[in-house]
């Protein structure tokens, strides 16, 4: 079947929303308005009191986001919810609140309510007949996670009429101090007001009954984590725009403004001191980041302190990777890495334009390297570290930044080098984060749909050419056409660890050529004269077509933003870029003038000795056969730029990229239950469904 006509274009049509009116009566607010609420990921569950009565046409709308991280657009049924206020002190009234004065609700992991009971049965326990009791009430109420956040119910009985009662509570909240009882989650569930006002309390055990696709649907607690108004934002759009990203090792006027976000780990986003060696892997989810590790371990808080001039020492908390190996922990060594998402949403990619961070200590110049990447996994920039003590690392892109790496700098040709492994870093600032499609390899197959429901599911299943079937929640089978789907990722992924590209000599990389062509597609390569497609081989590739190539066994590096300006062409070196008039293409390679300027990271700091060695390649040619990972640049014959978000596209799991209807006009004909087709003028190219990584379907105008 021909699915051209079908696949060059989807469906564009949204969903009529009303706008918001004020508080009238809570039926007549349920007939004219049609809410949206997204559940994020945290452990918890929603607790609404279900009126049977409620048909779908007095439903809510909303999106709710699962624990699995399933984003999916259901209507409620009820329109209000049961609600017990609790204070600290363990203190409860109960009351009912209309789902639409809400925002947003943020679950515990527990209904508080239970967690309040518990804690009142110990204090008992505590002048309990059994000493064996006794013990382990005291035990239980030292834990941070159980009476961490209710230590006001343990003072209050510092008057108890029982001595040993009194002294038992003196001991547990000394303990509760000494291990810093305020670094636990928040055990209360939150409510956040389009007013302005936030409530703790619980919201209790009952289940949520929905509709979601036109069928019944229950959730319970233990699988939501998190409901909120939708922010209804588009995708990112910045298509067909030159890709110009800027470094810096200051931070000028650019950084720490007042519209960024600043982090400086002395504080959760919640004003909760941190202190180490906490986890603050997802602590600062709520502003956007995500903090984690490539090797077995976490990213949490050292006492590292930093010096950010002469006379300015900065004291209190930095991070660091904690690296966990058997039954002790490392520290300061290793890679980190930080990604973003939208606030509060931590299974909704996002990206930023500008990012910097300091880092100490590095006691020589180049040891780290900051890389800054695309949704797509391509290396936008890389920024080595200098000489100072606390180097500041900047990066302003016009495409999202999706992935910050901090690690030891792969590049270094000099063997006998003496290197700093050990870096921390500090006082991260970030622009606002702004969605974006993230295409590169996830944890399991997922669907995204126009409306932006995120489907994240076991297996995909295609029913016929024009749909597929999946189960996103339960057992309960869903078939959605392709004219609801925006992408559709398989999971199928020849290079199981994406990050492999950045290192130095990874692994299960084909040591072929890759392309990328004037319109976004990224292909493998016979490089010669002609050049061709290993995909297509008929196809001849005309240079005027290409933007740059690289080898497929090291990531693409970006030029500067001002590197054109200078020259036609830029070739970039991990430690240096070239900017020759002409680059010269034969059989075995290509070459270039050697009188061309050569751009070198500046690294000479006032007051210290500039590094005497220049490990910029000494090299005016690249030979195809023996080009190695170490030597080859990335070549670019005209600015990169992002790809035109409406034509779609399709990414193989070994990471070439074919544009559907673009400059080589890449035709997506047939799906099929194993396979597709694809086709380049006469040419066809069957791919079997377990080589593809992504299908992204085109937008219909």
């Amino acid at each position: 079947m021909d699915l051209s006509a079908i696949l060059m274009c989807r469906n564009g049509n949204k969903k009529t929303r009303e706008k918001p009116i004020t508080n009238s009566t809570l039926f007549d607010f349920a007939n004219r308005l049609r809410f949206r609420l997204t559940t994020l990921m945290l452990l918890g569950l929603v607790c609404l009191q279900v009126f049977p009565e409620q048909n779908t046409l007095n439903a809510e709308e909303f999106q709710i986001s699962l624990q699995s991280g399933t984003v999916i657009t259901v209507d409620v049924k009820t329109p209000t919810l049961k609600w017990t206020r609790v204070s600290d002190s363990g203190e409860s009234s109960e009351e009912t609140i209309e789902i639409a004065r809400l925002n947003r609700m943020i679950l515990s992991e527990s209904p508080v309510g239970k967690k309040v009971e518990t804690i009142r049965q110990l204090i008992t326990n505590l002048a309990g007949d059994s000493y064996q009791k006794r013990e382990l009430a005291e035990e239980r109420l030292s834990e941070p996670e159980t009476a961490g956040q209710f230590m006001e119910m343990l003072q209050s009985n510092l008057d108890h009429p029982n001595f040993e009662v009194r002294y038992r509570i003196q001991r547990i909240l000394k303990k509760l101090e000494d291990q810093d009882a305020t670094e636990q989650d928040n055990q209360f569930d939150r409510l956040f007001f389009k007013d302005g006002q936030i409530a703790e309390g619980d919201l209790g055990n009952l289940s949520l009954e929905l509709s979601y696709r036109g069928q019944p649907l229950n959730l319970k607690r233990e699988q939501i984590a998190m409901i909120s108004q939708p922010t209804n934002k588009p995708r990112f759009a910045d298509s067909g725009k030159k890709i110009d990203v800027e470094i810096f090792h200051k931070p000028l006027n650019i950084f720490y403004r007042v519209d960024q976000t600043r982090i400086d780990f002395e504080k959760s986003p919640d004003g909760v001191e941190l202190r180490r060696p906490a986890d603050v892997s997802q602590t600062f989810v709520p502003v956007g980041l995500k903090l984690g590790t490539e090797q077995k371990g976490y990213i949490g808080i050292s006492g590292y302190g930093f010096k950010f001039g002469p006379e300015k020492r900065a004291s209190g908390n930095s991070i660091c990777v904690y690296e966990t190996v058997g039954t002790y922990s490392k520290r300061f060594k290793g890679i980190m890495e930080m990604r973003f998402c939208m606030p509060n949403q931590p299974s909704v990619a996002a990206g930023v334009m500008e990012f910097g961070m300091q880092m100490a200590r590095v006691n020589h110049s180049r040891d780290f390297i900051v890389e800054a990447y695309n949704a797509d996994n391509q290396l936008l920039a890389s920024v080595e570290s200098s000489d100072e003590p606390c180097v500041f690392s900047g990066i302003k892109s016009t495409q999202p930044i999706a992935k910050i790496r901090i690690l030891s700098n792969p590049y270094l040709f000099r063997i006998d080098r003496a290197i700093d492994e050990d870096y921390a870093v500090d006082s991260i600032c970030f622009s606002p984060p702004v969605p974006i499609d993230s295409l590169a390899p996830k944890n399991q197959p997922s669907v995204t749909l126009n409306n932006g429901d995120l489907l994240k599911i076991n297996k995909i299943k295609l029913s016929g050419p024009d749909a597929i079937s999946i189960s996103p929640v339960g057992e309960q089978n869903y078939k959605i056409g392709f004219d609801e789907i925006r992408s559709i990722n398989f999971n199928h992924s020849f290079q199981k660890d994406p990050q492999s590209f950045t290192r130095l000599r990874p692994k299960q990389v084909l040591d072929t050529w890759t392309a990328m062509i004037s319109d976004g597609s990224i292909l493998f390569i016979e490089p010669g004269t002609p050049m061709t497609s290993t995909l297509f081989p008929k196809v001849q590739l005309d240079l005027e077509t290409f933007t740059g190539m690289w080898l497929t066994r090291n990531p693409s590096r970006f030029p500067m933003k001002s590197d054109f300006e200078k020259g036609k062409n830029v070739i970039v070196f991990p430690t240096c870029r070239i900017i020759p008039e002409l680059i010269s293409f034969a059989d075995y390679g290509f070459a270039w003038d050697e009188r061309a300027e050569k751009i070198v990271q500046d690294l000479q700091i006032e007051g210290d000795e500039k590094d005497q060695d220049d490990p910029t390649p000494n090299v005016d040619r690249i030979t195809y056969e023996t080009a190695s990972a170490e030597s080859s640049p990335t070549v670019w014959l005209k600015p990169p730029r992002t790809i035109e978000s409406r034509q779609g596209r399709i990414i193989l799991a070994d990471g070439q990229q074919l544009i559907l209807n673009g400059e080589l006009k890449f035709q997506l004909t047939e799906i099929q239950e194993d396979k597709i087709t694809l086709s380049v003028g006469k040419e066809i190219a069957t791919i079997p469904l377990e080589q593809i990584q992504i299908i992204e379907f085109p937008e219909r105008p």
